[in-house]
């Protein structure tokens, strides 16, 4: 025992020298307490909701009990085992809570890992009664009846306190009863929001129950964090270091790592407050939070940012909504939500503002604690004219309310004197335009219509609503039912009239969306839709219907080539539907002359599996000429399917796709290019003439697409071999190829080979004086007149005058320039120059080696 207690002097004096002293309003000082746990500087979170501060008040609460309703815990890590309670199982009865997860053991560390301690990290409580209550497998998921036993079970147990780091977006009455009996008992309730980004989740979403988002170090909404007009408070949840499964720690995110922070504030107020209500717990909670939205209450944010310093030090106010006095200073009353507050003699009035999203009904039960009759008087201001109401304590009033802002005025009634009230708010969407339609027999008939889109809801539990839809022909309809919130989980059934449907819920990983896809026949067609939860949900659907007729292919039949549809002279397009991998399409077409022919598909209605063939008549059968089997992949790539030069006679095209289409129709087309002397692009260049003169005599070529490029530039290489090939057209001596080769860019294997050693050996064309020839590379017009000067043997020399403004007497190709010139082999680009070190294009060349040897 003397040991002990010397332990705990230690222990006491360290935690006393570690305390920094602050002034306040209310106390001669406030402490920032500093625990001797190493991993403290770690959770700058609890600097964040000021836990360090409220140490100076309390640091734990041994004398209620909380509830963890998670994964279990690892009832041996040395952070969290003096902290402990046995603990329940609700998955294996009768084995102990151990945790299997890991997520159990981080919300039970951020609630209450022993502080002080010298180990490890430290809770926002020091010391505490923890109930570890297993509702969580070892995948992080819970049945609902899982969770509603944990709370009737916490309850039983004599917990003050449950915390729900758990969450379902879907609302079950069972566990609405479950929260409401912990009310009744005393029991503060905590959950996370939830993290899908959507609204927040159950059973945080139920009025009683403090509803925690999550905000980052720089008090941000966290981006997955659930808002909406449930939310109370949030508190840091990113990078929330805390305990981990088999002795160690890690980072933990999300409202889960929120909200045991807000649950061991509730406890640590019970410590200094025990006869508080959870109400009261609630309220001083809300009061004391840091707004961190716009003034007061918001959907992101809720009342603020926890701040436990002030919930320990600051006292509860009879009303935490004043000023709130006229409509202009309204204070929130969010729909799902509770709002108390005080009226007197010199406080009669007070004033709310509730968003209501979409037209319906709004539930306000009604707590006073005077029991004289009419109290009070409520006014909603909606739309139309006001509509005041005169309750007792535990009346309901039920207001018709329109979408947008509703304004709440209470009133005190004479006679009252002081008291308090509490108005809890519940909204009921209103039935849909469509209702009733809750069987078949009463099915809504959709509009006419391929694509038809209606709003709808489910208002009450078990709601069902029937469409009818009538489709003219053949075709595929396409169905989508989507939902504006998470809460609703629609489940869709459709059938032909008088035949067997089937119900269609994907369970994908987005629950608010439902698709089909079917092939319909003509006739009426059912859809029905349900919530698969069978609950009452305050949200619309958006059912939409699209039909897509059978496409007729208007070239049926044309499955062989003795049916294949004709194409005229100047038809370019080819379309039809492949319904069948064992349907063909073939077409005809005839060339009476040379054609260069390119075949695309601009449109494919499939990813792959649609198949080409070109073939061309012959005397007893045809012969294939091409083929493609990436039909579709080379239409996304905007590529051509075939393109070649076609000879005149008779071709045939055929289509068949391993992917059946019947919904759309392919579109291909041929495009027809009429050959000029073989080529495609001459027909009217002004070289057209000379072109086609040195191509019948082989001294120039085109290119295997037909062309002929005349604008496009001439390498070395070509120019030399063009060169060659006319000098011998005229009989001339060009060299020898056999002569030893000086320049290293240049190899045997080069195209052009030959004819550049054959250049070189007669002096016609030389290197440069890094021992290159640089063959690929353009000839200039310089290069040009010296290389045909040499050719042809013709006599130059140096003129003292020069043609041309851009060539000097003293350039090196100047002579031959001149000496082209003077007889009309070449002549300037404009006036006065010459621009000799243009690039040489191919039809110049062509037009000059036809004047240089009269070809």
């Amino acid at each position: 025992m003397e040991r002990q207690l010397r332990k705990w002097l230690i222990g006491w004096i360290v935690c006393a020298l570690l305390v920094t002293c602050w002034p306040i309003h209310d106390q001669v000082w406030a402490a920032s307490v500093t625990p001797n746990d190493p991993y403290f500087k770690s959770q700058p979170h609890l600097k964040q909701i000021k836990a360090d501060r409220a140490w100076s008040y309390v640091t734990g609460n041994t004398a209620i009990k909380i509830a963890v309703l998670d994964s279990g815990v690892d009832r041996d890590h040395p952070d969290l085992k003096n902290n402990l309670l046995p603990g329940i199982n609700l998955l294996s009865p009768g084995r102990p809570p151990e945790d299997d997860n890991g997520h159990g053991t981080a919300v039970a560390g951020i609630l209450a890992a022993q502080g002080n301690n010298r180990i490890g990290i430290t809770g926002v409580m020091w010391n505490a009664q923890i109930i570890p209550i297993k509702v969580l497998d070892r995948h992080g998921k819970a049945l609902v009846q899982h969770l509603t036993e944990g709370i009737n079970r916490a309850v039983d147990l004599g917990a003050k306190v449950i915390l729900m780091s758990v969450s379902s977006i879907h609302h079950s009455p069972e566990l609405e009863q479950a929260v409401k009996r912990a009310e009744a008992h005393g029991v503060v309730l905590v959950a996370a929001a939830g993290n899908e980004s959507s609204r927040v989740a159950y059973p945080a979403g139920y009025p009683t129950v403090i509803a925690v988002g999550a905000v980052d170090q720089n008090n941000k909404v966290i981006y997955q964090s659930n808002t909406g007009p449930e939310l109370n408070l949030v508190a840091p949840g990113w990078s929330i270091y805390t305990t981990k499964m088999g002795g160690s720690y890690w980072s933990f995110k999300g409202t889960s790592a929120a909200a045991p922070q807000v649950a061991a504030a509730a406890a640590l107020i019970l410590a200094r407050h025990p006869n508080m209500t959870p109400l009261e717990v609630r309220q001083l909670l809300y009061h004391t939070a840091v707004d961190l939205g716009p003034k007061g209450w918001d959907r992101q944010t809720g009342y603020g940012l926890l701040n436990v310093e002030d919930a320990m030090r600051k006292k509860l106010p009879a009303d935490i909504n004043e000023p709130n006095n006229s409509q202009s200073k309204a204070a929130a009353f969010p729909i799902e939500a509770q709002v108390r507050g005080a009226l007197n003699d010199s406080d009669p009035v007070d004033w709310f503002y509730t968003d209501v999203p979409y037209s319906g009904k709004l539930s306000v039960s009604v707590w006073v604690t005077p029991q004289t009759i009419a109290p009070i008087a409520v006014t909603f201001f909606s739309g139309g004219r006001p509509v005041t109401y005169y309750p007792n304590s535990g009346h309901v009033l039920n207001v018709p309310v329109q979408a947008g802002r509703v304004y709440v005025k209470v009133e005190r009634g004479s006679g009252a004197g002081s008291f308090s009230y509490l108005l809890t708010s519940q909204f009921t969407i209103a039935p849909d335009r469509y209702e009733n339609n809750d069987n078949i027999d009463a099915a809504r008939p959709l509009p006419p219509g391929n694509r038809v889109s209606v709003l709808g809801n489910f208002h009450k539990p078990g709601d069902v609503d029937w469409f009818s839809y009538y489709v003219r022909d053949p075709g595929k309809l396409d169905v989508t039912v989507t939902a504006d919130t998470y809460r609703m989980d629609p489940i869709l059934y459709i059938a032909k009239e008088k035949e067997k449907g089937v119900p269609i819920d994907n369970n994908s990983s987005n629950p608010n969306i439902e698709r089909a896809n079917l092939d319909v026949t003509p006739g009426k067609y059912y859809l029905r839709l349900t919530d698969y939860w069978n609950n009452q949900v305050n949200g619309e659907y958006q059912l939409e219907v699209v039909y897509t007729p059978e496409r007729r292919d208007e070239n049926e039949p044309n499955d062989t080539y003795h049916r294949a549809t004709r194409l005229g002279k100047n038809d370019t397009l080819m379309t039809g539907t492949l319904p069948s991998e064992h349907d063909y399409d073939w077409f005809q077409f005839e060339m009476t002359e040379d054609t260069y022919v390119t075949i695309r598909a601009p449109y494919i209605p499939v990813q792959s599996g649609v198949r080409f063939a070109l073939y061309k008549a012959g005397a007893d059968r045809n012969y294939l000429l091409a083929s493609a089997t990436n039909v579709a992949e080379l239409s996304r790539a905007g590529s051509y399917i075939y393109a070649y030069k076609m000879t005149p006679g008779t071709y045939y095209v055929r289509l068949q796709s391993v992917v059946p289409f019947r919904y759309d129709v392919y579109r291909l087309t041929i495009s027809r290019e009429r050959l000029v002397d073989g080529y495609r692009d001459i027909s009217t260049h002004w070289a057209r003439k000379e072109i086609a003169n040195l191509t019948r005599q082989g001294i120039v070529r085109g290119f295997e697409d037909s062309t002929f490029r005349p604008n496009q530039t001439v390498t070395r290489a070509e120019f030399a071999t063009m060169l060659i090939r006319a000098m011998a057209r005229k009989g001339l001596y060009t060299g020898s190829s056999n002569v030893k080769n000086p320049y290293r860019d240049i190899t045997r294997s080069h195209w052009a080979y030959q004819d550049l050693m054959k250049a070189y050996s007669i002096g016609i064309l030389s290197g440069y004086p890094d021992g290159t020839l640089r063959p690929n590379r353009p000839v200039t017009r310089a290069e040009m007149a010296v290389m045909v000067a040499r050719a042809k043997g013709l006599y130059t020399y140096k003129r003292t005058r020069s043609s041309y403004d851009d060539v000097s007497v003293n350039h090196w190709a100047s002579p031959a320039i001149e000496t082209l010139s003077s007889v009309g082999y070449v002549r300037g680009t404009s006036y006065r120059t010459y621009q000799p070190q243009a690039n040489t294009r191919r039809a110049e060349v062509v037009v000059l080696l036809t004047k240089a040897f009269n070809l």
